[in-house]
């Protein structure tokens, strides 16, 4: 069996469905051992549970992480509660990480982003949306070499961010949130799983990101050239 190191950072909207839906079919393959890092700073209140899947309240990756260490013995869990910035990303992401990335700033996308561009391997899926549609990203390294473009080569929003880090913001303005729905997330969660299963099972990473849009009922994959 194949080991991987599997970083989640951010289990709220996209990251509380994802890591369901990838242990699912992590803990019962034949194929791969898996170790999993759940990341969040953020903590599940009552009104989540319109949108996120979370079995109590509490920090989200330590509570995330227990429920699913209860649904998935095959798979080794570590959880970090905090959010993850500029001082601290080396300790959370290494070589060989596989990083499913379900953030909702900018800011974050744009450390990890570069942060991964300085290591030789690395995987990183990187999911977002407003209301009703969404995109998946795949950033791709090998042996020191990209093998699909960066989070920033297409999206100039990511390159130069006007949002901040959670940690960065007050208690008013993580208060706020843009409305959400779960049915956006989950078809996030759903084309993340499937950019993972494509690149990392099928070695396929041509078309390296999609569109997804729920009223229009249309999904859009796109061959990124590396610049």
């Amino acid at each position: 069996m194949k080991e991987i190191n599997i970083v989640i950072v951010g289990l709220g909207g996209v990251g509380s469905i994802l890591s369901e839906r990838l242990c699912r079919f992590l803990n019962y393959s034949k194929d791969y051992e898996a170790n999993i890092l759940l990341v969040d700073g953020d903590e599940y209140e009552p009104k989540n549970y319109e949108r996120q899947e979370f079995f109590r309240m509490g920090n989200k990756a330590e509570t995330k992480s227990d429920e699913l260490a209860m649904k998935f013995s095959n798979i080794e869990f570590n959880s970090s509660s905090t959010y993850i910035n500029e001082t601290n990303v080396g300790n959370i992401i290494k070589e060989d990480s596989i990083v499913f990335l379900c953030v909702d700033n900018h800011k974050s996308r744009m450390i990890i982003n570069n942060y991964c561009k300085n290591l030789s391997n690395v995987t990183l899926i990187s999911g977002g949306n407003e209301l009703v549609d969404g995109n998946v990203q795949l950033f791709a390294r090998k042996g020191g070499k990209s093998l699909t473009p960066d989070l920033c080569t297409y999206h100039p929003e990511i390159a130069n961010p006007n949002d901040k880090l959670p940690d960065e913001m007050s208690c008013e303005e993580l208060a706020h949130s843009e409305p959400q729905l779960y049915f956006t997330n989950l078809g996030v969660a759903t084309f993340m799983c499937w950019m993972f299963y494509n690149y990392i099972v099928k070695s396929k990473f041509e078309k390296s990101e999609v569109y997804f849009d729920i009223l229009n009922m249309s999904s859009d994959a796109k061959v990124r050239i590396l610049k």
